[in-house]
């Protein structure tokens, strides 16, 4: 990827500064300088304390920092900020939120939540929709609960280290925070980050002995359990952004599906990734810049080369069933077969095959006509090979960050095929209108609510 036109000169050392919450000191720094405020609410443990020392984190802070004015704080008993004498509850930290926004000066501003992070955000535009223009929840969890579509209760109870973590219970982990601080955070660093290299976790775990200690650690996770947000969900009335790492243990993705699910119209990016702080997850890093930026602000131009193309989504019916009854060894080389095919005919057709996730592909056009052809001829293939498959295509602005190809355009076209019936190739209206006149046949189908997208058009390539 090209190098972005803006730069941010980043200081070699931030300036510190302090904001009277109650009878508590707050911690904050401020980068950027562009006319839109993003205040960053952290996790639990997750400041200013060791942030511009890790490399994902600093790129991701200087990223933010080039299309907005990026004021960033540690809470209340953690890093540089002080206790008080209030327990840091999420409730309780609400009122940090609006100290923070008034110190910089701003009426009115975009508020991100990270982890923990996310309910407090959640909590303050929910209680001041005036003062927030937009909501990004990174993370977060609406509840309580393993599956927040069913009652909180033992039998749907959080484990806090992840499902198949020997710690299973909050109270276990309190207990294993104040035994042993040290070999906590180790486990608890490990629990978060299983993809990372040991190094990177032991170097995890020191920031985060130098951010919390025992007792405040207990404090901040105690506003986790019993928490129930869900019925707050429905009066949102800020724009929301919803990012989570699908493979996160700490805070499963259900929790962000739910969230995006329930807040009238939210976006909802679906990150493929382990980490329970992507920002600190170099391959999601630029993803994540590209999201946030194009919510924010409506387009992107300082964190990605963009362009505008034709995405062509495609993916095999019944796979798993056809894996069941074909066996593993010939399904593979089924599997191969038609990759091989779907490889050889975009390229025919003058694209490119830019992603493959299991039975799924996903091929980019410069025209929405090839896409559409493709698409037809893939659906002559992948009968000869005995298979059925769907297709979705959709054409606008996307964004290439290292080789990979993001934007709200790849998550229509995503939504789309998550529509499309077995053999048929479903397409937006805007495609439509695109290849008007070039001997196209389309049929109605209706309206759909395209979650994250809102309701849209679709018609079948006849």
């Amino acid at each position: 990827m090209r190098e972005p036109r803006i730069h941010l000169k980043m200081p070699t050392v931030l300036q510190t500064r302090y904001a009277k919450s109650g009878d508590v000191s707050l911690a904050y720094q401020v980068t950027g300088d562009a006319d839109l405020d993003l205040v960053y609410v952290p996790g639990a443990a997750a400041g200013l304390t060791g942030a511009m020392d890790f490399a994902p984190t600093a790129r991701y802070i200087e990223g933010l920092s080039r299309f907005c004015r990026l004021t960033r704080f540690d809470k209340r008993a953690t890093g540089m900020s002080e206790h008080g004498d209030i327990p840091p509850t999420i409730e309780a930290q609400v009122p940090d939120v609006d100290t923070i926004r008034a110190a910089v000066g701003a009426e009115r501003v975009a508020v991100y939540g990270l982890s923990q992070g996310a309910a407090v955000a959640l909590l303050y535009a929910h209680r001041y929709p005036e003062r927030v223009s937009h909501l990004v929840l990174a993370q977060g969890v609406c509840c309580d609960a393993a599956d927040p579509a069913r009652p909180m209760g033992p039998d749907n109870a959080m484990t806090p280290f992840g499902p198949d973590h020997p710690i299973r219970s909050w109270e276990a982990f309190f207990e294993a925070a104040e035994s042993d601080f040290s070999g906590f955070t180790v486990s608890f660093i490990r629990a978060l980050f299983p993809s990372f290299p040991e190094s990177v976790q032991e170097r995890l775990a020191g920031v985060l002995q130098m951010t919390v200690t025992p007792s405040s650690c207990r404090a901040l996770w105690a506003g986790v359990v019993g928490l129930d947000l869900r019925s707050l969900l429905p009066e949102i009335r800020v724009p929301t952004l919803v990012l989570h790492a699908r493979g996160d243990q700490h805070h499963p993705v259900s929790h962000g599906r739910y969230l995006a699910d329930h807040i009238p119209g939210a976006r909802f990016v679906e990150l493929d990734g382990s980490a329970h702080m992507p920002n600190m997850d170099d391959a999601l890093v630029p993803e994540m810049l590209v999201a946030v930026e194009e919510f924010l602000t409506g387009h992107v131009q300082h964190t990605a080369d963009r362009r505008i193309a034709a995405l062509l989504f495609t993916d095999i019916v019944g796979s798993t069933d056809l894996q069941r009854e074909r066996g593993d060894r010939a399904w593979r080389d089924a599997l191969d077969l038609h990759q091989a095919n779907t490889q050889r005919v975009v390229e025919q057709f003058g694209g490119r095959v830019v992603d493959t996730q299991g039975d799924g592909d996903m091929s980019e056009f410069s025209a929405p006509g090839q896409a559409l052809r493709a698409a037809h001829a893939l659906h002559e293939s992948a009968q000869a090979e005995g298979v059925q498959i769907r297709a979705a295509v959709h054409a606008g602005e996307v964004y290439e960050v290292d080789g990979r190809l993001v934007g709200l355009c790849v998550n229509h076209a995503a939504r789309v095929i998550a529509e499309a019936e077995p053999s048929e190739t479903l397409t937006t209206t805007v495609v439509q209108g695109l290849v008007e006149g070039s001997g196209f046949s389309f049929e109605d189908r209706g309206e759909f609510d395209l979650k994250g997208i809102g309701r849209r058009r679709l018609v079948r390539l006849a």
